[in-house]
């Protein structure tokens, strides 16, 4: 039981480790807490057994650091959606050039037709 215990909680520390350092906020605290729990189980046993207790005790603190780590990163990282409004004075800017594009090509169509119309009377 005490393997299972250990083997649990190294791959909870594993999966909270990635966690911690990829972008998934606070969802990263789930296997720390597994690890944690797992990790005391297998402290509580291989004390109980007389056995060696410095692998359950290696995952119990990485449990901790990856709730530490998860928690934190909730409280420092903000993730919020910026207003470009570089972008947006571009955008109007652009939509202004084509509208005057637009009237000179009007104007260019008017002089064009107005040439035609001359030369249809003559």
């Amino acid at each position: 039981m005490r393997i299972v215990l250990i083997s649990i909680a190294a791959i909870a520390a594993f999966f909270g480790i990635i966690m911690a350092i990829l972008p998934f906020g606070t969802l990263g605290i789930l296997p720390g807490i597994v690890a944690l729990i797992a990790g005391f189980g297998a402290y509580f046993l291989s004390k109980k057994q007389l056995k060696p207790q410095k692998l359950s005790l290696l995952f119990l603190t990485i449990g901790v650091l990856v709730i530490v780590a998860s928690g934190s990163k909730s409280l420092w990282v903000k993730d919020e959606v910026a207003v470009d409004e570089e972008f947006q004075q571009k955008e109007e800017q652009s939509k202004e050039e084509a509208i005057e594009e637009l009237k000179e090509i009007e104007s260019e169509l008017e002089e064009i037709e107005g040439d035609l119309e001359e030369i249809e009377s003559e």
